[in-house]
C-alpha cells in the first residue's frame, strides 16, 4: 500500500525518511505507515518570493564589486594613456604647430631671399622642393632631411637639426638659432 507526505501529499515510497517532493522529515507510525491521504494535514504554503532588496544574494555580489573593479581599472588605463600621449606631444614626441603652417620667406637683408613652405602633414618646401618633414619639440623647431640630401651629406651626418624658435611682430616673424646665435629670421608671406 502506497505511503504519502503529511505535509504536501506526494506519494512516498516505503524506507524513506525524507518527502522527495517538500522535503519534510517523514514520522514513522507506530504500524510503520505514514499517514493515509485521508488523514493528511493541508500543505505548507509555498516558500514567499524575495523583494527587490533580498534578491542580492551574496553569490551576486562578488560579480557585482568584480564589475566595478573592471570599470574603474579600464577607467584608470584610459587616464594613464591620455597623460602618456600628452607628455609624448609636450616633451619629444614631435608635434605640428599650426603657427608655422605656411609660406614664409628669409631675407639675408640683400636681394636673394629664400622661400619656405611649411606644409599641416609635417613636410616642408624650400624654394620649391621638397627637402625635408619638421616638427616641434617643446621650444624647438626640428627638421628631418631626406633622401635628397643622403647624396651631399657625409657619412653619420646628423639627420635631424633642431633650432631654438621666438615669435615676434604678432607672429608674422619667427627667428630660428642654436646656441643662441640667430640663424633664421623668417616673415610669413
Amino acid at each position: 500500500m502506497p505511503n504519502f507526505c503529511p505535509s504536501c501529499g506526494a506519494k512516498v515510497d516505503e524506507g524513506y525518511k525524507f518527502c522527495l517532493s517538500c522535503g519534510a522529515k517523514l514520522q514513522l507510525e507506530s504500524t510503520n505507515e505514514l499517514s493515509k491521504p485521508e488523514e493528511q494535514v493541508a500543505p505548507a504554503p509555498p516558500p514567499q518570493q524575495p523583494n527587490s532588496q533580498e534578491s542580492i544574494t551574496p553569490a551576486t555580489q562578488p560579480r557585482r564589486l568584480n564589475k566595478i573593479l573592471l570599470m574603474s581599472l579600464i577607467a584608470i588605463i584610459a587616464v594613464i594613456i591620455i597623460i602618456v600621449v600628452i607628455v609624448f606631444m609636450f616633451t619629444g614626441g614631435g608635434v605640428i604647430d599650426n603657427r608655422f603652417v605656411g609660406e614664409w620667406e628669409q631675407s639675408d637683408g640683400g636681394v636673394m631671399t629664400i622661400d619656405w613652405t611649411f606644409k599641416s602633414d609635417g613636410s616642408m618646401e624650400i624654394m620649391g622642393m621638397d627637402l625635408a618633414s619638421w616638427n616641434v619639440k617643446g621650444n624647438q623647431l626640428c627638421f628631418k632631411t631626406n633622401e635628397f640630401w643622403d647624396e651631399f651629406m657625409p657619412e653619420g651626418t646628423l639627420d635631424e637639426v633642431c633650432y631654438n624658435f621666438e615669435f615676434s611682430n604678432g607672429g608674422n616673424t619667427v627667428t630660428l638659432s642654436i646656441n643662441g646665435s640667430e640663424n633664421f629670421i623668417l616673415t610669413k608671406k
